[in-house]
């Protein structure tokens, strides 16, 4: 009678153990695949970046952006640095601006600020050459990133100016990213 009383107590404390295994590794589990709750960045990825805008003339944007996302459960914020070249043809004069610059977004808002370095081909009576440094400070409304409608005000930052366009631009950006179409397989950082 003894030995089976403790049969027993064995039994029982050796079925509460695998109970409470296998229940503690389905909640992990569970918690690992159906947490609409989890944070995380992608990894960075180069990025094509183009857009058009207004600036008294129209121009194209095209470059390259190393960007990543934050996925959090209420929205999707998205940041990095870019390499784009502003492209401005008018009337068979030639003005291009190459630039640097950082962009942050969270959600539908979003702000940029980069520094480009203007050349105005063929200006003049003498087809000399111009150039001139600017930075622009950009807020706008975003989608989530993946596009952007900033305005942005130019201001010089050397002694030359290119008055050919205003120092207002209106821009649409798109960093195409393909980890927005599937973030859950997105590869992401350690």
């Amino acid at each position: 009678m003894h030995i089976g009383r403790r049969y027993w107590v064995i039994t029982v404390c050796f079925f509460c153990m695998v109970v409470s295994h296998a229940a503690s590794a389905q909640r992990a589990d569970s918690l690992l695949s159906t947490s609409p709750f989890h944070r995380y960045w992608t990894k960075q990825r180069v990025v094509p970046k183009v857009g058009v805008g207004m600036q008294e003339r129209a121009f194209f944007e095209l470059g390259l952006a190393w960007h990543h996302i934050y996925k959090h459960p209420l929205t999707l914020l998205s940041k990095g640095p870019y390499c784009t070249v502003d492209i401005f043809v008018n009337n068979g004069n030639f003005l291009m601006g190459p630039k640097i610059g950082y962009e942050f977004t969270a959600g539908v808002f979003g702000a940029a600020i980069d520094v480009t370095y203007f050349i105005d081909q063929n200006y003049g009576t003498e087809d000399k050459d111009r150039t001139a440094w600017v930075t622009t400070p950009k807020v706008g409304l975003s989608v989530l990133g993946f596009a952007d409608i900033f305005y942005g005000y130019e201001i010089p930052i050397s002694s030359d100016r290119i008055d050919t366009i205003s120092r207002n631009r209106f821009s649409i950006v798109f960093n195409l990213n393909r980890d927005y179409f599937d973030l859950k397989t997105a590869p992401r950082k350690r």
